[in-house]
């Protein structure tokens, strides 16, 4: 049977309406960060209606699910996260309406809600892609793991990267965030950075007093613009970044008291040929020559989150079989590219785990008033995955 009437067949087992109920379904159940349960709940079982070989909710709340291959072919983890951020002003942010995305300025049929893009949605359709192979009559050479991970909007190590240290493994990675249905191969690291600059408290009344923590930032902050100007640039990550994300002073309770703490957070985000340990030292260097031309000068710094850069070469198996796959479904021979913001594909790299990103929707609406994802690219991103996971996995067998 020739690959094209294979992709045909499994093309046609895939359940369009089911699987976008399905999506509907996990969208109407709210997910924050450890909040997950429900939604997994809802997950495990739609992967035993499918017809997973074996499913569990692990201690942490992750879904892992395994449609088995023969053992004669390359395995395959296809991962992506449940939780969601907060909704804050977002109107009917559980809807899981279907609405005419002209809103937008876009054709066709959107389900709307918190969590649609980023990305339940994608997580669902792709359970229904794996199984749509099995349904197909079509037994792959290897494994496919599926892992829908919790904790990811906040960095949590209970997700994907408890499911790694437990010793669940494979020979590639599938990330399905979404990338406008773009092969991505990586994204940019990020640390977060906490600097505490001290001072001396006095009443306000009597500023001399004291030493404002907040006031002996300032050159800090001003030497931190002139920086920003000086940061790389790498031809598919991206430029390098240096963002202010919170500024606090304390004590900071109303009362007529100059502050003595001034506690910053830095989001710095860095490219090929850097890595966490020189952008601290680069900050750090920022710091003494602050502290060097004033002796009332006090700092602590903390890197509270190091998110380790994601890189696959273009060239690597799993890279070409998305690629491949992208081309037979949308005719185009797109490049690579990378995400702006992080994905748990990076702790699958990290793991020794090659992984490639392809997802269905735009990342500009993710965290968004107007999150929504188009039911057409769901469909796309199916039919993509489809031949992504056989190209890799090999077919064994077709009926």
């Amino acid at each position: 049977m020739s690959n094209e009437t294979v992709f045909a067949r499994i093309d046609e087992a895939l359940d369009i309406d089911r699987m976008v109920a399905a999506c509907q379904e996990v969208v109407r159940t709210p997910s924050l960060s450890f909040e997950e349960g429900p939604v997994a709940a809802i997950f495990a079982r739609q992967l035993q209606e499918l017809g997973f070989d074996s499913v569990e909710i692990d201690p942490n709340g992750n879904v892992i699910g395994v449609l088995k291959g023969d053992g004669t072919g390359p395995s395959l983890m296809v991962n992506g996260h449940i939780d969601h951020v907060p909704t804050g002003e977002m109107a009917d942010p559980y809807s899981g309406d279907l609405v005419d995305a002209a809103r937008w300025g876009e054709v066709g049929t959107a389900i709307y809600g918190r969590g649609t893009c980023d990305m339940k949605c994608n997580v669902m359709a792709s359970a229904h892609a794996i199984a749509a192979i099995r349904k197909a009559g079509v037994r792959l050479g290897g494994d496919v793991i599926f892992v829908a991970d919790i904790g990811e909007e906040v960095d949590s190590p209970l997700g994907v990267p408890s499911v790694i240290a437990r010793g669940i493994r494979a020979d590639y990675g599938l990330n399905t965030e979404s990338s406008r249905g773009h092969v991505h191969i990586g994204h940019r690291g990020k640390i977060d950075v906490e600097i505490t600059v001290h001072g001396r408290t006095s009443h306000a009344s009597e500023p001399g007093n004291g030493i404002n923590a907040v006031l002996e930032a300032v050159p800090f902050l001003v030497a931190l613009q002139d920086y920003a100007t000086r940061m790389p640039d790498d031809d598919v990550l991206g430029p390098a970044s240096i963002t202010l994300i919170s500024m606090k002073s304390a004590p900071d309770n109303g009362t007529a008291v100059v502050p003595d703490r001034c506690v910053i957070r830095l989001d710095r985000r860095y490219v090929r040929g850097e890595s966490a340990q020189s952008c601290e030292a680069e900050l750090r260097e920022i710091l003494d020559h602050v502290a060097g031309r004033n002796p009332d000068f006090s700092y602590e710094l903390k890197v509270i989150t190091d998110y380790p850069l994601m890189w696959v070469e273009p060239d690597n198996p799993v890279v070409l079989a998305a690629l491949r796959g992208r081309e037979d479904v949308t005719g185009k021979q797109d490049g690579v590219a990378a995400w702006r913001f992080g994905v748990n594909g990076t702790f699958m790299c990290a793991a020794g785990i090659p992984t490639v990103g392809l997802g269905p929707g735009n990342e500009k609406w993710a965290h968004t008033p107007d999150e929504h994802i188009l039911v057409d690219d769901l469909i796309e991103a199916c039919r993509i995955w489809s031949r992504t996971i056989t190209g890799v996995c090999g077919i064994a067998s077709a009926r």
